[in-house]
């Protein structure tokens, strides 16, 4: 067992939490701001809920009757705004069952013991079957729940936003020899892959929206899904669950893997019967002996069933892609700054080292709809993003919203000690808020710190205010990615 690590159950689960919410105080800017003001978005309810929550010392649920962890929490991002995007194929043209386990396209089914690192196991199941068949892969959980920087303990729960962080900063992926579960691993270990696109998708609206994840499921392999699960709505026998009220009455928060879909399985195999026939089927990390054979089927009726959050797929590539991850926010994306445009400009100003080229550019898409300008200066001045040397211009559009790298068509050489900037130009429809930022939030983000010079907004690309300005510890969502 890993030095450190204690076992414990919902009481025990309870008495940390509330310990930790005594550590909490709280900003009311940190909330966000009113529509049409300049300031940070307005935040998820859920979120803010649970951190009020945890400030008064009340745990939320977080182990099942059997004692299986319920780690998925609710991030601070209100997805329920995103207008959203028509489906990529006619419904019609989908299969009526598709199941990756005949695929060849999974990894075997894991145990997260008495961990909330629920989270972990689906990022990991989306990006192991995303890298299938063409490999096996067994990647480090371990170091992911240790690791995410953000302010919840190893075992407290997270979200697919902490292991997005985790990923887009070249944390990880480690592989599960150099971490393994529960135990201490090797430091400064080099991650296994690279994870440059994490590619995330609308909440369901309805029983019947499913297109979109379906899609996903063939084309790049299992899906990442939080839900909000109750020991009542499980009906063991067939392994079969459906959440029929609105209201998160009892339970907890729940984070694993769709892998397949069956259009007629039976509403009779629920403990009740939802309106239709139909359910997902789903790879959880409560080992092979839950479940069939580690397995289950959830009702497309679910009240929150990819309701909650939305859903995600981690894509891989070689490690060997990129040499220099640039940035200035390892904790990643924790809101969005705006309020009166829904097309703002943003930048970040790096020192190069060592020399090398700029291959590609990495930022966060916040709409489903996105429209983008990058432009890379070189030899820049201090405080003045679009000084120096207009180096390269690239412009494009998003579909759908998550971390996005866009190569820039060219190595641009950077000299070593010399400034360089990204800018951005970045329209997201329908949103008012289109930059992503990182900043400290009390019992959440508390080790995030940012400099003035390093990142800058403006209205109209001209006139730029220093990120520090409005909070002195924000920074924007810029990644920059050189080429050996």
């Amino acid at each position: 067992m890993k030095k450190g690590y204690v076992r414990y159950g919902a009481l025990g689960i309870g008495l940390l939490i509330m310990a930790a919410a005594a550590l909490i105080v709280f900003s009311p800017s940190s909330y966000g701001t009113a529509p049409d003001k300049e300031g940070f978005a307005p935040m998820n309810p859920e979120f803010i809920r649970y951190l009020n929550d945890r400030k008064d010392g009340k745990s939320w649920v977080t182990v099942t009757k059997d004692g299986h962890p319920l780690g998925d929490l609710p991030s601070p991002h209100d997805m329920s705004r995103l207008i959203p995007l028509p489906d990529p194929v006619p419904a019609d043209s989908l299969p009526a069952s598709y199941d990756l386990r005949t695929k060849n396209k999974l990894t075997s089914v894991k145990d997260q013991g008495s961990c909330g690192s629920c989270w972990s196991f689906g990022t990991y199941a989306s990006l192991d079957s995303f890298l299938k068949p063409g490999a096996v892969w067994d990647f480090a959980e371990q170091d992911l729940i240790e690791k995410h920087g953000l302010d919840w303990k190893e075992c407290d729960g997270g979200h697919m936003w902490l292991s997005a962080a985790y990923l887009a900063r070249w944390a990880g992926p480690l592989k599960e020899t150099q971490h393994p579960y529960e135990y201490y691993g090797i430091e400064g270990a080099a991650p296994a892959k690279h994870v440059q696109n994490i590619i995330m998708m609308d909440e369901r609206k309805s029983a019947t929206d499913n297109v979109k994840i379906k899609n996903a499921i063939i084309n790049n392999g299992a899906v990442y899904v939080s839900f909000w699960w109750s020991d009542s709505a499980y009906n063991s026998t067939n392994a079969a669950y459906y959440y029929s009220s609105s209201t998160q009455a009892d339970g907890g928060g729940h984070a694993v893997a769709i892998v397949g879909w069956d259009d007629n399985f039976s509403k009779s195999k629920f403990k009740s019967a939802p309106s239709g026939n139909g359910a997902f089927i789903v790879k959880n990390s409560w080992g092979a002996s839950w479940g069939k054979s580690g397995y289950f089927y959830a009702s497309y009726y679910d009240k929150f069933f990819g309701k909650r959050g939305g859903t995600a797929v981690f894509k891989g590539e070689p490690a060997t892609n990129y040499k220099t991850n640039y940035g200035y926010d390892p904790l990643g994306w924790i809101n969005n700054f705006g309020g009166s445009s829904e097309t703002l400009w943003f930048s970040n100003i790096f020192t190069a080292s060592p020399a090398g080229s700029l291959k590609a550019v990495g930022f966060y898409a916040s709409a489903n709809s996105n429209t983008y300008e990058i432009y890379i200066y070189t030899n820049v001045q201090s405080g003045k993003p679009r000084s120096g040397t207009l180096a390269k211009t690239k412009k494009g559009t998003i579909s759908g919203w998550g971390y996005y790298t866009i190569p820039l068509g060219v190595n641009l050489p950077l000299a070593s000690g010399k400034k360089f900037s990204i800018v951005i130009k970045l329209k997201t429809a329908g949103y008012k808020y289109p930059i992503p930022v990182e900043y400290k939030i009390a019992g959440y983000s508390s080790a995030a710190k940012a400099s003035a010079g390093q990142s800058f907004y403006s209205s109209d690309g001209n006139s730029w205010k220093d990120m520090t300005t409005i909070d002195s510890t924000c920074n924007v969502c810029i990644r920059g990615y050189t080429k050996y």
